[in-house]
């Protein structure tokens, strides 16, 4: 037990932990200053506005900007032309590391399907509304004499009645045959003359 101790106040003891002590410091300040420049630290640059670029110039567009992107959803937005970028992530001129990847978000080239509702028999107020939910535009109305007083007689598109459970376009303008008693005959709107 002694000499244990007086190993531990020996001088050769003391140089080897102060050799330890020095190596451990050196190697952690090299480390740390390698990750520093590594991660670029304290380097940022500012996300540019990408919003409204068409997808086909967001290579020009980031060329000299320090960061990358990558489409990640497209959304189809029929009130937006199509191809063009609508969000991003980081949002614009947050503070980034150089060579970010920026997540965008576009229009969809095209317009997705939906399936056609069922709106005959239906109120013409309860038919808007369907179509609204649908994501699909209500069109022209047009009224032919019947005994059901404001009732869904057809549902048309582009003059041709379309069928329940059909696949449609989002955002397609679908056309309503509405019933009115005492209405005047109105033979454009006779479903009974369109093609199916």
């Amino acid at each position: 037990m002694q000499g244990i101790l007086a190993f531990f106040k020996s001088k050769t003891f003391l140089v080897q932990l102060g050799i330890i002590v020095a190596l451990i410091f050196i190697i952690l300040f090299v480390s740390l200053r390698w990750l520093s420049s590594y991660t670029q630290h304290g380097e940022y640059t500012e996300v540019p506005d990408f919003k409204g670029q068409q997808i086909s110039q967001l290579d020009e567009f980031v060329k000299d900007k320090d960061i990358s992107y990558k489409i990640i959803d497209s959304i189809y937005d029929p009130r937006e032309k199509s191809g063009i970028v609508l969000w991003q992530d980081p949002v614009i001129k947050a503070k980034v590391k150089h060579n970010r990847t920026i997540y965008l978000y576009v229009t969809g080239m095209v317009a997705p399907q939906v399936i056609m509702p069922k709106l005959v028999d239906r109120s013409e107020r309860q038919a808007r509304l369907i179509l609204s939910s649908y994501g699909l535009k209500t069109g022209g109305i047009s009224e032919k004499a019947s005994d059901c007083n404001g009732c869904v007689l057809a549902q048309l598109v582009k003059g041709r009645s379309v069928e329940p459970g059909t696949g449609i376009k989002k955002g397609t303008a679908v056309d309503l045959v509405v019933g009115r008693k005492d209405a005047y005959y109105d033979a454009s709107a006779d479903t009974s003359q369109v093609a199916q």
